[in-house]
């Protein structure tokens, strides 16, 4: 098998891959996390948190106590 060929160097793309995989499974653990985190601080439901999420939002400490993120 061609693809499997250790002279090539395929195996180690392939074990890149791999890990590439379970540090993306691990990072939308933490993104679920984090997101339920919010979820509970907030009062907010699930679907605005997420939505809010998605966005780049950059807010001062005074708009972040507003949405009841901070706590001054």
């Amino acid at each position: 098998m061609p693809g499997n060929d250790p002279s090539t160097g395929c195996w180690f793309y392939e074990a890149q891959a791999g890990e590439f995989v379970m540090e993306a499974e691990e990072l939308l653990k933490l993104r679920e996390i984090i997101t339920k985190v919010y979820v509970q601080r907030t009062g907010k439901p699930l679907w605005v948190v997420s939505e809010d999420l998605e966005r780049d939002v950059f807010m001062s400490a005074t708009e972040a106590q507003l949405m009841e993120l901070l706590i001054l």
